[in-house]
């Protein structure tokens, strides 16, 4: 089985925040069933682009529209683990999906962890899924530790997608739950000698501001995993090295601020294909 972390294709329609800070939509998506309370709310349209049966709403949940929903539902790919809350774009109903499926499933014997100073939980570095746990129907989850801010889905979904030819959803970043130990770690080995590599071949260094302004001028900047430069189109794109040693690129709605406070260089710039 192989899990892939739910992000959005760039080329699929961007949704605007709803700004009615009362509403539900701007609460905290943990697991907990939102249906009581929830009323149908109109969402503005950022950019169109090409894609639009996964629209990206900019600060929440997946979105799917109606088609897409209604084939779910038809296929019971979900049931009992998601809840479709109505929202309307441009006057069409869309939805947005709240993920139930909370999973207990992190392997912590393999998983590398960072912690704050009193030992407590702070983020995963290299995070490696228990195969055991992970229920074999399941096509879509989260897991309790990352449950307001990540969504997981199986290859089922992957699959699933792929046969009814819907497009939106990007599936580079991969954990692989067959992948033995020792593969595990050739493929950490490959990765932080790649980093290194590009901590060793900088030069001069620059503030972020300074990066956005030489961005500006043609130039590609990297700062340890990440990577920000523009398009053929003069359009500004963030890239993220995966353990696969690929970017994984976005056109950032904002920019993540430990990113702003890190310090920059050049670098050969990327093909990035959208």
């Amino acid at each position: 089985m192989k899990v892939f972390k739910l992000i959005k294709h760039p080329k699929v329609k961007l949704l605007a925040a709803v700004e009615e800070e009362s509403h539900p939509i701007n609460s905290s998506f943990e697991g907990g069933s939102k249906l009581e309370g929830w009323t149908k709310i109109d969402v503005e349209t950022l950019y169109k682009r090409v894609y639009s049966d996964f629209p990206h709403y900019v600060i929440g949940q997946p979105v799917v529209s109606e088609r897409v929903k209604l084939m779910m539902e038809k296929d019971h790919i979900l049931l009992n683990k998601v809840e479709f809350l109505p929202l309307c774009n441009e006057d069409k109903n869309i939805f947005m999906i709240n993920v139930t499926n909370v999973l207990d499933c992190v392997d912590y014997h393999r998983t590398d962890i960072r912690r704050f100073k009193d030992g407590s939980w702070m983020s995963f570095e290299n995070l490696v899924f228990d195969k055991a746990k992970i229920p074999e129907n399941t096509y879509i989850f989260k897991i309790k530790e990352t449950a307001a801010v990540e969504v997981f889905i199986t290859d089922k979904f992957k699959d699933w997608v792929e046969k009814n030819k819907l497009k939106g959803l990007d599936f580079s970043v991969v954990y692989d739950l067959e992948k033995t130990e020792g593969e595990e770690l050739k493929q950490r080995i490959a990765y932080e000698s790649v980093l290194e590599q590009i901590e060793q071949n900088k030069e001069e260094e620059f503030s972020y501001d300074e990066a956005r302004e030489l961005i500006s001028k043609g130039y590609s900047m990297a700062s340890g995993a990440y990577k920000m430069q523009l398009d053929d189109q003069g359009r500004f794109w963030l890239g993220d090295l995966t353990k696969a040693l690929m970017y994984q690129w976005i056109m950032p709605v904002y920019i993540p601020p430990v990113l702003l406070l890190q310090k920059w260089h050049k670098i050969e710039p990327s093909n990035i294909e959208e």
